[in-house]
């Protein structure tokens, strides 16, 4: 019988965070039977971690304050030690960072580059019905504005594009409260309006797994790789952008690609692009560290598992 891999995640009890680990962790735990321990990033992440049983072959770090604590762990118990997203310290402190494309970072053997971040949505099992239709809100960013009758005005414009959709529209913690008050005008038999203090992450990944087209605001644009992860059609709602970033550059990406659809290609042509596969990021990724871990070598290196492309 073949021993489970150990797995510790150190998380800074982040949600966006801890969904990345937990993604990947999902994603591992189809390729081999797991034992996971959640382990706070803190003073007494040692002894937390001193309490399990088991060694780790693979400790997992989210968020610039994780990685001094999971850097601790590694030099005490063992492991390969991997970063998701791109860590502040020197890259020798880790086996391995996954760093979204966006981020802007350099070729390097201890470099492994997704598109966009890593997610705990898996793709549909069973097509999704394109009937239904989910528009995610976000709100004012540092990188971005915010105008309700905007809003308003291009969610009226989806609908009248997409008739044959029944739509469901929640929102997010930094959604202004005047635009839902204002938002609730647009309810109706065709469109369900849904908080997001009705909603929680369950909830979310179930919708994600049932709607055949999803569009989100263009400043949520982790919510934009999640859905691209569910397999859906997606497109992007513009919202008034503050100043260009490296995040406003990938998005821009995706529409130059084909991956989303903008809503004023929606409304000229009266359809979405066509339905690609889901982004599988997270299990590109668990096939990689796998065979790693297989090799017993926590040294990452150019070399491709089988069925394995790793990026350009």
């Amino acid at each position: 019988m073949q021993t489970p891999l150990t797995i510790w995640c150190v998380t800074d009890g982040k949600p966006g965070h801890r969904s990345q680990m937990l993604g990947l962790v999902e994603a591992m735990a189809e390729r081999a039977e797991c034992q996971v321990g959640w382990l706070t990033a803190g003073r007494d992440t040692l002894a937390e971690a001193a309490a399990l049983k088991q060694r780790p072959a693979l400790i997992l770090c989210t968020g610039h304050r994780t990685h001094w604590p999971a850097i601790r762990l590694k030099w005490r118990f063992g492991g390969m030690l991997v970063a998701l997203l791109k860590p502040s310290l020197p890259l020798r402190l880790f086996d391995l960072c996954v760093v979204p494309e966006h981020d802007g970072a350099r070729v390097h053997r201890r470099i492994l580059r997704t598109c966009g971040t890593l997610n705990d949505i898996r793709p549909a099992e069973e097509s999704a019905d394109p009937g239904r239709g989910l528009i995610l809100i976000g709100g004012p960013s540092k990188h971005h504005g915010w105008d309700d009758r905007q809003m308003l005005d291009q969610i009226a414009r989806l609908r009248d594009a997409l008739p044959a959709l029944r739509w469901t529209l929640t929102t997010s913690r930094r959604t202004p409260a005047s635009f839902v008050d204002v938002a609730r005008q647009l309810a109706d038999e065709r469109l369900r309006l849904v908080p997001v203090e009705d909603t929680d992450r369950e909830w979310l990944r179930d919708h994600y797994a049932g709607c055949g087209v999803i569009w989100v605001s263009e400043d949520s644009a982790s919510m934009v790789y999640e859905a691209l992860t569910s397999g859906a059609r997606v497109g992007i709602l513009p919202v008034p952008r503050q100043r260009e970033s490296r995040v406003s550059r990938g998005l821009d990406a995706l529409l130059r690609d084909g991956w989303v659809t903008g809503l004023a290609d929606l409304c000229r042509t009266g359809h979405m692009g066509r339905q690609r596969r889901g982004l599988r990021e997270a299990d590109r990724v668990a096939d990689y560290l796998y065979y790693c871990i297989r090799r017993q070598d926590s040294t990452v290196s150019h070399e491709s598992p089988p069925g394995v492309a790793l990026p350009k």
